[in-house]
Formats: structure tokens, C-alpha cells, sequence
């Protein structure tokens, strides 16, 4: 039966409307939606989508750029009761068609310019019945023009919806997020309007979301980061602004005329910021707060962001499977005050809890403080299914427990640190070699930009530390070698080579791909 209080994500969207509609919703360079324009583009999406066969509970795939069209797609099948799935774009063709087979969507939603890819998949998918082709600020004209498929937004004047949609319980599929898929396909993570309301919530408390706050959300579309800067400010009924893709120069132009109050960036993209001549050129005294997540950020970066954007600073940990704001840690500004804290990923969520146990234990093999093992949390908005692989869910959750992957300790004031995954740790001469540690320390040079270190075969060793670099001026490895000698490293930490690089491979969410690294090592 269904139970008036729970709440959902399609009521987070009615009520925004409801109360704020003439607050900006979705900003992009084509489009800029008020929260009631959104609804009603919202409503005829459903309407759209209901003509195309498809009924609370299909799945409608989205292989979309950020855009504000995006957040009509997606909330357009959530009004249906639907389950939208974000689909990883840098995927081969291949790679994307067999993710489909395995979430056998009733339609694909997808943009103009991937008509391409859309045409692949009509052939290798046949499940996909529904084509529509969806406008951003990358998709030209002509593709618009010469659609063989329904085009959103310019068509959905025709669509008017005429029908109540299915209710929803809070505990109903709301959307399915993939994981980056470091092996073989993503997982489907499911979550629930539940976890994903939670999260939303989670993320007002810390990010400060109000009706008045905006964010240039700087995530990919399927990654569950772009959920973390986007649910927590449409539920404030804010404004959200999409990029769709990376670029430097425009994020720091859109911020400053957007106003935006929340910046959030992958340390990464800090660094390219950081770099820049001009970055004082621009307004930041709008941003109340920084924050950063997906992997640790150096020192230096870090106090070029409170001296340059806001002193006000945050770093979370969470992933895919926490649906992150209501289950993972968060460092706030005050902890970084202290100096001997500043590699933490901070304490627990409001309303959530972490563990370390013994690698491949239970939640009950808890390790004593100081004691290296995985990482555990449970939270609000941790998910418990995974998409047509019942038995890989049954690894990871743990009742209400998810398991990570991840190494960690805590320390004797309750704080969290990440050392690494279980499966990067490097062991050299029977030795554990965290590359977190080591990486952070060559990054302090001042000519090296980004830096990855992984553990290559070794007769003598069972495995040496090699470090990918990439540097901005001119220096040598012998140079590199030297400067690894003044750091606090201890001899079978240090480098034994270094490979320069004029980029470092990347993932789905911007993260660096230490299994390429490490296959192409030993190749």
C-alpha cells in the first residue's frame, strides 16, 4: 500500500514547481528552465515515453551529455514510475550495447550528435523498441533537422499528459547508476527514491543548498557524482548549471556569471585551475563553499583553493553504491585547521557509520583503531541491489553494510584515511607500498601536474614501484630520482623509474586508471 509520507523523487520536483516556479532549474549555453517550464517539459516526457510502450518499472536508457534536456529525460521517466539509467559515454559502441542487453530498456533517449552510436545499438540491442533524439549545446542543428526519431524538447509540444502516472512507494527502483566499471561491465547499482531523497538531503547538509544557491555541476552524466551536485539543489529548488564536457576557461566564466555558490571538482580539475595565469581575473566572492571527492588532493592545490575561491573547504568520500551525501565521511573546513589531519577523508555522514574490519571479513571482524584494513559503511543512502546480478550484491552488501574494496584506518581522534584499493596496493619485497602516499610527495614538485604510481613485476622483488608522470617544464628522471631522496620516503617506497606522459589515462568519472597504467607497464 502506499504511504502518503514517503517521499520521492518525483515529489521533490512537483513540490520545487510548486512553490519556487519561476526559480531557474536547468541552465545550459541552449536552454535555461524554470522549475515550472521543467515540470511541464518534465510531464510530456512521461506523456512521450508512455506512447513508446514504456510503464513504471522499464528501464529508459540515457546516453546524454550533462544538459538541462538531460534532467528533463530522466526525471520524464521517473514521473513515469520508470527506472532511467545514465550510460557511460567514453564506452566502445560494444561496450555500451552489452551493458543494454543486460539492462534491456524499453528506450533509449539520446543525443544528437551519438546518432551513430544509437544506430549501432538498434541493431545489436532489438530489445530497444523507443528511439528519441535529445538536443545539448554540442547537437547541431542538421541532426535536429533530419531526425528519424522524435526530437526533445522541440517536439514535446505534441505530448500532453492526459493520465495519472503509477504511484510510487519510497522503496521502488528510482533510477540504476553505474558504477565506473574498472573490470570487465559496470554494475547496475540500484537505488531507491529512498536512498536517492537521502541523499539529497544529506547533501543540504553539506553543501547549505537554499532556494537562492547554484552550482556549474561539472559531472558526467552516469556519474553518481552528478546526483551528489544535482538532487541536493533541486530538492532546495536552486539553480544547476551544466557543461557538457570539461573546459577550463568556460567553468570559471559560468561560475562567475551564474553566480554559482557551490564549486565541486575532482582534485584533477583543481590543479588545472590552480595553474592558470588568469585565475584572479575572476569573481569568486559568490562561492561559499569548495569542495572536492574522487581522489586525494594535494596539499598545495588545496591552498591555492581557499586562497583563491573560498576558505570555506569540504572533501567527501562516497561512491556509487552510498549514493554518497548520506553515507561516507565528509572533512569540513575546521577539521583541516589541524595540519596532522590534512590527508583524511574526514568522519561519518550525519546519520551514517564506518567500520574497519579484516580484509575479506565481516562487519563484526571490526579492527582496532590505528589497524589498516577495508573500509565498510552503511548510511540512508546506501543502495542494496545490483541490477540482474543478485550474487554480486550479495559480496559487496552486507545487510545494511557495503563493503568497498577500499583500504583504510582510523585514527585515535575518530578520523578516516583511505591508503588505496585492496587490488593497487603494491607489495614490494613483502612490503605494503600505498600509492596514495607516495604520488602526494611527487606531486609536491613544483613541475609535476599529475602522477600515478603502480607496481611493475620484479624478479628481485616481486614488484617495484614505477611512477607515471606528467610535468610542465623540462626535467629529467635522474632529477625526479634525486628529488624522491629528500622526501620523507623510505628507500623501497621511492620510484625505482620514472615514464613521462602528456596525459594520464583516464576513467569514466575523471579518475586515473591505474589498471591501464598497470597493463601497460607490463606490455
Amino acid at each position: 500500500m502506499h504511504n502518503d509520507q514517503d517521499a520521492t523523487l518525483r515529489d521533490m520536483i512537483h513540490r520545487a514547481a510548486k512553490w519556487f516556479p519561476d526559480n531557474e532549474a536547468a541552465v545550459d549555453d541552449i536552454c535555461r528552465y524554470t522549475y515550472r517550464e521543467l515540470l511541464d517539459k518534465i510531464q510530456r516526457t512521461a506523456k512521450l515515453l508512455h506512447t513508446q510502450g514504456v510503464r513504471k518499472g522499464d528501464r529508459v536508457a540515457l546516453l546524454m551529455f550533462p544538459s538541462a534536456n538531460h534532467v528533463v529525460a530522466l526525471f520524464g521517466a521517473i514521473e513515469l514510475g520508470a527506472i532511467p539509467v545514465a550510460l557511460h559515454l567514453r564506452e566502445s559502441p560494444a561496450t555500451i550495447a552489452a551493458t543494454l542487453e543486460r539492462l534491456s530498456p524499453r528506450t533509449l533517449i539520446y543525443d544528437g550528435t551519438l546518432a551513430e552510436v544509437a544506430d549501432h545499438i538498434r541493431s545489436a540491442v532489438p530489445v530497444i523498441t523507443g528511439y528519441i533524439r535529445a538536443q545539448s549545446e554540442r547537437t547541431p542543428q542538421e541532426v535536429l533537422d533530419n531526425s528519424p526519431d522524435v526530437v526533445l524538447p522541440r517536439d514535446l509540444k505534441d505530448y500532453e499528459l492526459d493520465f495519472r502516472p503509477m504511484p510510487l512507494k519510497d522503496t521502488d527502483t528510482a533510477v540504476i547508476a553505474l558504477s565506473s566499471g574498472t573490470t570487465g561491465l559496470p554494475k547496475g547499482i540500484m537505488h531507491t527514491h529512498r536512498t536517492l531523497v537521502e541523499s539529497a538531503r544529506g547533501g543540504a547538509y553539506v553543501w547549505a543548498t537554499t532556494p537562492y544557491s547554484c552550482i556549474v555541476n561539472m559531472s558526467t552524466t552516469a556519474f553518481i557524482g552528478w546526483y551528489n551536485c544535482t538532487l541536493p539543489f533541486l530538492n532546495a529548488a536552486s539553480k544547476v548549471v551544466f557543461m557538457s564536457g570539461w573546459d577550463p576557461e568556460v567553468w570559471l566564466q559560468k561560475n562567475q556569471d551564474e553566480s554559482g555558490t557551490v564549486a565541486f571538482l575532482v582534485p584533477t580539475m583543481w590543479r588545472m585551475l590552480m595553474r592558470r595565469d588568469d585565475i584572479d581575473q575572476y569573481d569568486f566572492s559568490k562561492v561559499e563553499r569548495a569542495g572536492f571527492a574522487g581522489e586525494p588532493m594535494d596539499t598545495s592545490t588545496m591552498a591555492l583553493v581557499q586562497q583563491k575561491i573560498t576558505p570555506s573547504i569540504i572533501n567527501i568520500y562516497g561512491t556509487t553504491e552510498t549514493g554518497s551525501c548520506a553515507a561516507g565521511t565528509v572533512m569540513f573546513t575546521p577539521d583541516f585547521a589541524n595540519e596532522s589531519k590534512m590527508a583524511s577523508v574526514g568522519k561519518p555522514f550525519i546519520n551514517a557509520d564506518v567500520r574497519i574490519i579484516t580484509p575479506g571479513g565481516t562487519s563484526k571482524d571490526e579492527l582496532a583503531k590505528g589497524e589498516e584494513g577495508e573500509v565498510i559503511i552503511r548510511g540512508l543512502s546506501v543502495a542494496s541491489e545490483v541490477w540482474d546480478q543478485p550474487e554480486v550484491a550479495e559480496r559487496i552488501f552486507e545487510g545494511p553494510w557495503w563493503h568497498s574494496g577500499d583500504m583504510g584506518v582510523i585514527d585515535e581522534d575518530n578520523y578516516v584515511y583511505l591508503r588505496g584499493r585492496i587490488d593497487d596496493m603494491i607489495i614490494s619485497g613483502g612490503i605494503n607500498i600505498l600509492p596514495s602516499r607516495v604520488e602526494d610527495l611527487i606531486l609536491a614538485h613544483p613541475a609535476v601536474s599529475e602522477c600515478a604510481v603502480v607496481g611493475v613485476t620484479d624478479e628481485q622483488w616481486g614488484q617495484k614501484v614505477v611512477a607515471y608522470v606528467v610535468v610542465t617544464s623540462d626535467i629529467s628522471e635522474q632529477e625526479l630520482l634525486d628529488y624522491a631522496k629528500t622526501t620523507d620516503l623510505a628507500s623501497y617506497q621511492r620510484p625505482k623509474e620514472y615514464r613521462f606522459m602528456d596525459e594520464l589515462p583516464k576513467g569514466n568519472t575523471g579518475k586515473v586508471s591505474r589498471r591501464g597504467l598497470r597493463t601497460q607497464a607490463e606490455s
